[in-house]
């Protein structure tokens, strides 16, 4: 095997298929998700085995530690499904025969890679584009993209060439990726307040998986574990509701702003399983943005406020009885949360009453005019 030194923040997919230039590191055996003893899917990018180690270790020279890091579980500790991007529900029941093998979903940054084609050095993957925890670059601030901005393929392939460094490549227009998206450069002039805002709440994520105590002074009395599950839980509960659909896709479209979306008209429809981990990267923007809103106190003015607080509209949407149950989990809910979806649900009930007593006043005032 070729000597070729994994780069700190690379993912092991990627330093697999550059240290093997003839072969397809995604599509080997070594390589492929696999079900554990207790039948659960694993995917080497995330939990990369010991004897998968301890042999890549042995045939490359490099240092076990030094390849163990390049799995997503190293880099976060606390990293758990929801929180990884997946192309399919990471199913765990064994009898599924018949369902897809797990496969990441990765996104880019187009900086990131036109610093490597700059600098002479071979695109690579970052591991931090595998994450369902963020939507954009966290060294640029810019958004993630993953799919061609020419031909809108989503397929791509390491391409190598005899003049240049390896580069990541459209499989169908074989375009290089490094390139801007027309879209985001016209936002960004305008968008990136609102792109720093948000991509600081990623950041406070990402530090919540690798078990950092969240920023007090913005996230008082929230633990890592909270601050992560906080998230995902309104994600699902948000995905989950179907009776108020018309509340969700007006709070939806609130957010669904090109500065988020890049250019595409509205984001898909969230997985009611595994909302952040099976969103686009627009969608998983506005899903993030939602729960920055809701749980970020440091979420200011950034073009996407409006009257009604979003707290306020999504415990409308998810109902009385989840919202209960939400606030009652302990190991779930932050005191400071609680207080929050507390004074929503008041506020929501003044709201609800206001509106019954219109309702009545209107209804008496037609039975007043039909009788005169």
């Amino acid at each position: 095997m070729t000597f070729v030194e994994p780069f700190p923040d690379e993912l092991l997919s990627s330093w697999l298929a550059r240290a093997r230039p003839n072969r397809n590191a995604l599509n080997e055996p070594l390589h492929s998700a696999y079900r554990n003893s207790a039948g659960q899917w694993r995917h080497p990018d995330v939990h990369p085995t010991k004897s998968m180690i301890a042999e890549l270790a042995a045939n490359t020279g490099i240092a076990p530690i030094q390849i163990a890091e390049l799995g997503l579980c190293y880099r976060y500790p606390r990293i758990y499904p929801d929180f990884v991007a997946w192309r399919y529900v990471p199913s765990n029941q064994p009898d599924r025969a018949c369902e897809p093998a797990l496969t990441l979903r990765i996104a880019w940054c187009s900086r990131c890679l036109a610093e490597d084609y700059a600098a002479g050095r071979a695109a690579y993957v970052r591991a931090d584009w595998a994450m369902a925890a963020g939507g954009f670059c966290s060294q640029h601030r810019w958004p993630l993209i993953d799919r061609c901005i020419t031909c809108g393929n989503a397929h791509w392939a390491m391409k190598r060439s005899l003049q240049g460094p390896p580069r990541m490549c459209c499989t169908h227009c074989r375009r290089g990726l490094e390139r801007a998206h027309p879209k985001a450069l016209e936002l960004e002039p305008a968008a990136q307040p609102i792109w720093i805002m948000i991509a600081a709440f990623e950041a406070a994520l990402r530090g919540a998986l690798t078990g950092k105590v969240p920023d007090q002074f913005r996230f008082n009395d929230t633990s890592a574990s909270q601050l992560l599950e906080e998230t995902s839980t309104i994600c699902i509960l948000l995905a989950k509701a179907r009776s108020r659909l018309g509340l969700r896709d007006g709070l939806f479209d609130r957010f669904a702003t090109p500065a988020l979306t890049i250019g595409h008209l509205c984001p898909d429809e969230p997985s009611s399983e595994m909302p952040l981990a099976l969103a686009s990267p627009s969608l998983r923007r506005c899903l993030i943005a939602i729960c920055a809103a809701i749980l970020d106190p440091d979420y200011g003015a950034t073009g996407l406020s409006q009257s009604e607080l979003v707290v306020d509209i999504w415990a409308r949407i998810v109902g009385s009885i989840a919202l209960q149950h939400f606030i009652q989990d302990r190991l779930v809910c932050s005191s400071m949360l609680k207080s929050k979806l507390e004074a929503a649900r008041h506020r929501n009930e003044q709201l609800d009453r206001m509106s019954s007593l219109r309702n009545a006043s209107n209804t008496y005032k037609s039975l007043f005019r039909g009788a005169a």
